[in-house]
């Protein structure tokens, strides 16, 4: 009985240690990661347990257990929470250019947690107030792009508004948004696939905007 109760504290132990270190190495590869540690990725802010859609996201680009460096630009593009903030914005790299080893990017204090919608930015938050006074349909970035490229728009008032991707011969590749929003400033990612999540080809695209009596259009490259 009592190597039997031994054998079982000796898993439980080995359990915990090998949780504690996944927590240790996972956390470090994520810019400023160990601000919100865990809970950038799980629900559960102690980790382990179910995983938030950052989480999730991470997921897909790791084998289970993997030590693989996955920050890059594809993840920092990307709003996994739905905040209205990049990724990258959220903790202080934008363009996914950081990796382990190197210097937090950004300022700590502004960095808020990818996997939670209600947080955000401290000096996103104060510019998010700002009501944008006209309807602008800005540039994407990067352009050409591969594989992703953001989309930001600002809307002066409540609107229903439409966000869509078309090919040169106008046919529709993919609705990113068509919702009514709130005034302000939004980005959208486009990840270079159909609505049917399979990639498309390289090419031009067009990204066309409609809110209210507004409606514009701009070209975008994407090169594989």
């Amino acid at each position: 009985m009592k190597k039997s109760k031994l054998f079982i504290a000796t898993l439980i132990l080995f359990a915990m240690v090998t949780i504690l270190i996944a927590r240790d190495w996972r956390v470090g590869q994520i810019p400023n990661g160990e601000k919100f540690s865990c809970s950038n990725c799980h629900i559960d802010p102690q980790g382990g347990g179910l995983r938030n859609n950052f989480g999730k996201l991470v997921e897909t680009k790791v084998s289970p257990g993997g030590h693989e460096e996955f920050w890059n630009s594809t993840i920092a593009f990307q709003d996994s929470d739905g905040d209205g903030f990049t990724n990258g914005q959220e903790l202080g790299d934008p363009n996914g250019t950081w990796r382990p080893g190197q210097p937090n990017p950004g300022n700590s204090g502004s960095v808020s947690n990818p996997g939670d919608p209600n947080s955000i930015p401290v000096t996103a938050d104060v510019a998010d107030k700002q009501i944008p006074t006209a309807y602008k349909l800005l540039n994407n970035y990067p352009n050409p792009f591969n594989p992703s490229t953001v989309i930001t728009f600002e809307i002066p008032q409540n609107e229903n508004v439409a966000l869509k991707i078309f090919n040169i011969n106008g046919q529709l590749i993919r609705t990113l948004t068509n919702e009514n929003l709130p005034a302000g400033k939004y980005e959208k990612t486009w990840d270079g696939k159909n609505e049917i999540g399979k990639e498309v080809s390289s090419g031009i695209y067009i990204y066309r905007l409609t809110a209210g009596r507004f409606d514009r259009s701009v070209r975008m490259v994407l090169m594989k």
